[in-house]
């Protein structure tokens, strides 16, 4: 199961398909998506739809729609596609500690970059890693539940960043910061 986090936006991705599991394009933003907080009733969404491509389709939640802990049951239905029923679940965020958002771009083009490992240590060689995850779509570090590292601010020492990639991106970065896990 996925976990969001609670009180945040988040993107989710789907495939929408036909009676014969054939994947169904073309329905943009023109599908209807639906949610169930926590075992309620069947609201309206209010987030930000997309279609990606041969049949994959995109919903950005608000975050008022992962406002609550427990499971969030989301019914997607369009025109030619058979109804999709999805289940996540929603986490209550930990307290004391602020997400980090770290965003890995192109530096010639700017581009983001999707795939990219992530690693956070507790020394500078590598060693003691206690965060890892790939960048998203948006060239945005999460990790395997689509969370982002959630760090306190450091009183003494630092954390590691290390980046590396397919194409032999490499960096490090260190940062004041001590992750809470």
């Amino acid at each position: 199961m996925i976990i969001l986090r609670q009180n945040q936006a988040q993107m989710i991705t789907f495939v929408m398909v036909d009676s014969d599991c054939d994947e169904v394009t073309g329905l943009g933003s023109g599908f209807t998506l639906q949610l169930s907080k926590a075992g309620g009733a069947f609201a309206a969404s209010a987030g930000t739809k997309a279609e990606i491509s041969n049949g994959w389709y995109a919903y950005t939640t608000t975050a008022a729609e992962t406002d609550t802990v427990g499971p969030l049951s989301i019914r997607v239905t369009g025109t030619g596609a058979e109804q999709q029923n999805l289940v996540f679940f929603v986490r209550e965020a930990t307290v004391g500690c602020t997400e980090f958002t770290y965003t890995v771009t192109d530096s010639v083009s700017g581009a983001l970059l999707e795939g990219v490992e992530v690693w956070i240590t507790t020394d500078t060689s590598g060693t003691f890693v206690v965060w890892n995850g790939t960048t998203d779509a948006s060239g945005i570090a999460r990790d395997a539940d689509n969370n982002l590292p959630c760090l306190d601010s450091a009183t003494g020492g630092t954390t590691s960043l290390t980046i590396s990639g397919n194409s032999g991106l490499a960096t490090c970065l260190i940062l004041p910061l001590t992750l809470r896990w």
